[in-house]
């Protein structure tokens, strides 16, 4: 089961990095055209942040539900 933990964290954490990063690039590529924008990069830091958390916390999840109902449904013994 920590194998399991281990990769989703893993791959919750690279989902949410990939996402949220090209999130954040996204929003400062609009901003920069825009009159009234965040005169700071705090806000892209923290939601950044709260997505990447997600992300990691639903990877977790996911690997561990998964596992469970693959462990429930084997047929091998």
């Amino acid at each position: 089961m920590k194998r399991c933990i281990k990769f989703g964290a893993i791959g919750g954490f690279l989902s949410g990095v990939i996402v949220f990063f090209g999130y954040v690039i996204t929003s400062w590529w609009v901003c920069t055209s825009l009159l009234d924008c965040p005169g700071h990069w705090f806000p892209y830091l923290i939601i950044f942040a709260i997505g990447t958390t997600a992300f990691t916390l639903i990877g977790i999840v996911l690997a561990v539900v998964l596992s469970s109902l693959h462990r429930v449904t084997r047929v091998d013994g």
